[in-house]
């Protein structure tokens, strides 16, 4: 009698079928990364706003009302390959993803807001994040206008 080696077809079946459930369950997770990852360049874009907003406190104990203030470009001129533009409200930055961004989070908005010591008006700021909110003893300043889903923003991000 001949030896035969190989797979049954059952074996085969049931290995299709195992990657198939791990496909279905990795490629929700692997959209959701894709899309956390495009929110990072915006993330890091804050940081080149956030020193003139600063300097403009610093010397006026007062935010800038808009971009002209915080001697700022317009806001179609704040763009990146991810940023449609930023705008300057009231010490607050708000900044519009578009261009190379997925279409889930084209249009999207992520704010950053100053926080200030209450009472201490020369005490250094803070910046809060999408929807974080100040600690005990800190006031926000601006309006929070995020848009972006909670699960696309980064936990430093979200209300606690």
């Amino acid at each position: 009698m001949k030896k035969v080696t190989g797979f049954t077809l059952i074996e085969l079946m049931v290995v299709v079928s195992i990657i198939g459930v791990l496909a279905a369950v990795a490629l929700p997770s692997y959209k959701t990364y894709i899309l956390k990852a495009h929110v990072a360049e915006p993330l890091n874009y804050a940081g080149n706003l956030r020193q003139p907003i600063t300097e403009y406190y610093a010397s006026s104990l007062a935010f800038p009302a808009n971009n002209k203030q915080a001697r700022l470009p317009q806001p179609q001129q704040l763009i990146s390959n991810e940023i449609t533009g930023v705008v300057v409200e009231d010490g607050a930055f708000h900044i519009t993803l578009g261009n190379r961004t997925p279409a889930l989070l084209k249009g999207k908005i992520l704010s950053f807001r100053p926080a200030v010591v209450t009472g201490s008006p020369t005490s250094p700021i803070s910046w809060l994040c999408g929807h974080a909110q100040p600690v005990d003893g800190m006031t926000a300043v601006g309006q929070n206008r995020t848009t972006i889903a909670d699960e696309f923003l980064p936990a430093n991000c979200l209300a606690n």
